[in-house]
C-alpha cells in the first residue's frame, strides 16, 4: 500500500509540473489580445503560439525570430486562412539557421513570455510581446490537415475489402 501511495504522490508531481504541448490545446492558453493588453500580468507564463515567420536574426549570445500571429488548430498548426491579430518576437539562445527558419515558413513555439519590445514596421511602431524559446515545431509544407501515413494492412489495393470494410485507416 505504501508503494502504491509513493507512486501516486511521484504522479502527481510529474503531472503538475508539465508544460504545454505543441500539438494539443491547453486549457490555460493565454490569447494574443490578451498578452497584448495585460503584458505584465502574464509576465514568465507559458504560451503555445504560431504563425508565419517574416524575419530571422542571429547575434552573438542569441537569435531572434519574428513572427506574425495566426491562430492554432486544436493539433497546433497555424491557420493562415484566419485574421492575424499581429506580430511577435521569439527570442532564443540557440542559433537558428536562416535557411531552415526562413522567410514564409509555418511555425508553432513554446515559450515563457518576457515583456515587449516596440519594432517599427514601414512607418508605423507597433508594441510586439516577447517570447522565449523553448521548444518549436517547423510545419512541412506540404503538411495536410487529417492526413495519415500509408498502411499496407489496411490501404490499397484492397480498399474497400476485407475484415474492416471500409478502406479507411484504423490503427
Amino acid at each position: 500500500m505504501r508503494v502504491v501511495s509513493l507512486l501516486f504522490i511521484a504522479l502527481l508531481a510529474a503531472c503538475s509540473t508539465s508544460k504545454p504541448s505543441l500539438f494539443a490545446t491547453s486549457a490555460n492558453d493565454i490569447t494574443y489580445q490578451q498578452l497584448t493588453q495585460y503584458v505584465d500580468q502574464f509576465q514568465h507564463e507559458m504560451v503555445r503560439w504560431g504563425g508565419v515567420i517574416v524575419d530571422v536574426e542571429n547575434a552573438e549570445d542569441r537569435a531572434r525570430l519574428t513572427v506574425v500571429h495566426f491562430p492554432l488548430t486544436r493539433y497546433g498548426k497555424p491557420i493562415t486562412s484566419e485574421n492575424s491579430d499581429g506580430r511577435f518576437v521569439v527570442l532564443s539562445e540557440r542559433f537558428l539557421d536562416p535557411i531552415i527558419y526562413s522567410k514564409g515558413k509555418l511555425i508553432t513555439v513554446i515559450g515563457q513570455v518576457d515583456g515587449s519590445e516596440t519594432q517599427k514596421i514601414d512607418k508605423r511602431t507597433l508594441t510586439l510581446p516577447v517570447i522565449l524559446l523553448q521548444e518549436n515545431y517547423l510545419w512541412p509544407e506540404n503538411y495536410a490537415e487529417g492526413t495519415r501515413p500509408y498502411n499496407p494492412k489496411h490501404d490499397a489495393p484492397f480498399l474497400g475489402y476485407g475484415y474492416y470494410g471500409t478502406g479507411s485507416y484504423s490503427p
